[in-house]
């Protein structure tokens, strides 16, 4: 999921969780809504559920039952959703419907408008480094390149040490494959995301998640 469908994905799962949350707060319960951005954590934890692998299915264990390192951020999202009761409860599990709901839709995205609004907002707000102060890094690290090394007991220069030969990587192993081809992608994609991170399965998972 590249930047634009995730923008996508955010818009989309804010307008269901706002009309879902008026539904069951107005209809179902008489509950007040404790204000926060609990939709959008909701919204954002499907998305953790649906896309991130379990690397680590036995990461620890409790009474005998297993947990992955997954366990270890939905037990930080639920300290933080039990914290008001049904007025924080309800709105992040509207937010996870809504986020569920919202993955194929964000496959549509917006107007380029949309998308030129928020990168006008975006560069507001970010700072960029000078251009001037890049530049200086860059030439300072394009001398150091070409600078000869000196050789010891004031000799000439010494030549540049011819570069090592690096040996072709390995092949992915078939268990990698399968893991990632069993989250939806396309198998020479897998294949191709592996190689380019010396087969490891998270780096290669998440250069996949961002297109």
């Amino acid at each position: 999921m590249g930047s634009r469908r995730f923008g996508a994905f955010l818009v989309y799962s804010s307008v269901l969780s706002t009309i879902l949350e008026l539904v069951f707060f107005n209809i179902f319960f008489d509950t007040e809504r404790y204000s926060g951005p609990y939709p959008q954590l909701g919204a954002v934890l499907a998305l953790f559920h649906s896309f991130t692998p379990r690397l680590h299915p036995k990461f620890f264990g409790v009474l005998g039952y297993d947990f992955s390192e997954k366990s270890l951020t939905y037990g930080i999202c639920a300290q933080v959703i039990l914290s008001g009761g049904l007025s924080t409860i309800i709105p992040t599990l509207v937010g996870f419907i809504s986020g569920m709901m919202s993955v194929n839709f964000s496959e549509n995205e917006l107007p380029e408008f949309v998308y030129g609004l928020g990168q006008f907002v975006g560069k507001a707000l970010v700072d960029e480094a000078p251009a001037i102060m890049m530049s200086r890094s860059v030439q300072r690290g394009t001398e150091r390149r070409n600078q000869p090394r000196r050789a010891p007991n004031g000799g000439r220069p010494a030549a540049p040490a011819a570069a090592p030969r690096t040996p072709p990587p390995s092949p992915p192993p078939e268990e990698a494959i399968v893991q990632l081809t069993g989250m939806g992608f396309d198998r020479q994609a897998v294949i191709r995301a592996l190689q380019q991170t010396d087969n490891n399965v998270e780096a290669a998972a998440n250069r996949l998640l961002m297109g």
